[in-house]
């Protein structure tokens, strides 16, 4: 008895769209791998039609259902963890923005003053003229309170400043830019801008997160 065996070559269409599938993963990791699912599922259709046309000798259907399935589930899962980072990230901004503006509508300029930046206080006077040791904070409390952006806040009063949007900054080092409205509180079509700032800190034999205002900006 003799014994054909019928044998089709796989299509290499099919092969790539598997090892691209398999690589997707690395789009969960980080954003520059985010073209490898777009890729893999581009290899997969080819793929699919090469195996499928009339007359088509290669086999590889499996193959290259199992790259497009690796390469939607990965894109998928990082698009998400994407936007579910950017949420949590951007309600810490708000937080931390609410946190300054809460502290210098009632008063708390140096509370306000702790979740400052340097680059935010205005410069302290220096040479024979300087306040005492005693005296710099009282005075760094005073030149906080002429910022424009405070003066703004203090007129408020009881009125609660809108924050309207927070983005991430266009630099892409981790600040976020938080614009409230205090139309509601002063009747003045004024915004403020305020850009704070994540910063990884050692705290108590561990790390945290602090975030600080780093930038306020009063838009009239």
């Amino acid at each position: 008895m003799e014994q054909t065996t019928d044998y089709r070559p796989v299509s290499a269409w099919a092969v790539a769209a598997l090892l691209v599938g398999v690589f997707s993963a690395l789009a969960v990791v980080t954003r520059f791998a985010w073209g490898l699912p777009l890729l893999g599922v581009g290899l997969s259709v080819a793929a699919l039609g090469d195996v499928a046309r009339p007359g088509a000798t290669k086999a590889g259907r499996p193959l290259a259902l199992a790259g497009l399935a690796l390469a939607l589930g990965f894109g998928a899962q990082a698009v998400t963890a994407a936007a579910v980072s950017r949420w949590i990230v951007g309600h810490r901004a708000r937080a931390a923005a609410t946190v300054w503006i809460d502290a210098v509508r009632a008063g708390r300029m140096a509370e306000a003053i702790g979740v400052s930046a340097p680059t935010l206080l205005p410069p302290t006077a220096s040479g024979p003229g300087a306040p005492a040791e005693e005296n710099e904070a009282e005075e760094r409390i005073e030149r906080f309170a002429t910022l424009p952006a405070v003066q703004a806040l203090v007129a408020c009063g009881l009125g609660r400043p809108a924050v309207l949007a927070a983005s991430p900054v266009a630099a892409d080092d981790g600040d976020w830019t938080v614009r409230v409205s205090l139309l509601k509180c002063t009747g003045q079509d004024a915004t403020l801008r305020l850009v704070v700032t994540p910063r990884v800190v050692p705290s108590a034999g561990a790390t945290v997160e602090r975030w600080t205002v780093s930038t306020v900006d009063l838009d009239r």
